[in-house]
């Protein structure tokens, strides 16, 4: 067994946090489509017209006219009698990307317009998550929340995204959609407990909560593989939380032990 990092000021210890590399809502929707029980997300386009005034052209003076399109999706599941109310099924993601190119589309582009996620909450039943927690139930509530993309994986970022065009034509900003909590469904709705076996505030959070095998089963059996990793962070004293560069492209894959 290795022995645990030593800083200046005192010992490190490592942990891994679960992470989508993208924060694309057509690639959230292609992954997790309907098991997903919350999400926002939101884009737009700017188009200017410009006309020249003829009697006033000699002195330079034109005509300007910008017209802002915005989307905003800020979506929440409704329970209903027979499960959903509102359910995100394949008939409804397809009508809110008619909307997005029909409002966002610009003939400059060469890509699908796209909204930016922002957070999104993904239900699912899974038995190898409750094999590494102590719950009494295999359904679980995982939230992700969109960060900015730390130095050591932006240029990673941007190949996982480069066929959708998001940082060049579509203007968005480099962030990743990191996990925040994940959450015992059973436990939460009961007020049994809040129910959360991994609770993450951000990057200025220095004492999460993400056990190494619950997060390794996340990154294997949850995210995809195009655009999942785990993100190995060393936190020194409490005090630093830092992603490890030097361990990005090590394999952070394996199950600790029992």
């Amino acid at each position: 067994m290795s022995s645990t990092p030593e800083s200046v000021d005192g010992p490190q210890r490592t942990l891994q946090i679960p992470s989508l590399l993208t924060n694309s809502l057509r690639a959230v929707f292609d992954t997790f489509g309907s098991d997903l029980i919350q999400i926002c997300a939101k884009g737009s386009v700017e188009t200017t017209n410009r006309t020249n005034l003829d009697d006033l052209l000699q002195y330079g003076v034109t005509r300007e006219q910008r017209t802002h399109h915005r989307i905003c999706m800020d979506y929440e599941a409704l329970p209903g009698q027979d499960g959903l109310a509102n359910p995100l099924t394949e008939d409804v993601q397809a009508r809110i990307f008619e909307e997005l190119n029909v409002i966002l589309s610009q003939e400059s582009s060469s890509v699908d317009p796209d909204l930016a996620v922002t957070s999104f909450t993904l239900r699912l039943t899974d038995e190898r998550l409750q094999e590494v927690t102590p719950v009494q139930t295999p359904e679980f509530d995982l939230r992700f929340v969109a960060d900015p993309a730390e130095d050591a994986v932006r240029e990673r970022t941007k190949r996982c995204n480069v066929d959708r065009g998001l940082y060049g034509e579509l203007g968005f900003n480099i962030r990743n959609l990191n996990l925040r909590s994940v959450t015992e469904t059973a436990a939460k709705h009961h007020q049994q407990s809040d129910g959360r076996y991994m609770s993450w505030g951000g990057p200025t959070d220095v004492r999460p909560r993400s056990p190494s095998r619950l997060a390794v089963r996340i990154n294997n059996h949850v995210l995809p593989d195009k655009y999942g990793m785990l993100k190995p962070y060393y936190v020194a004293d409490d005090h630093v939380l830092e992603l490890q560069e030097d361990e990005i492209e090590g394999d952070h894959s394996t199950e600790a032990t029992q």
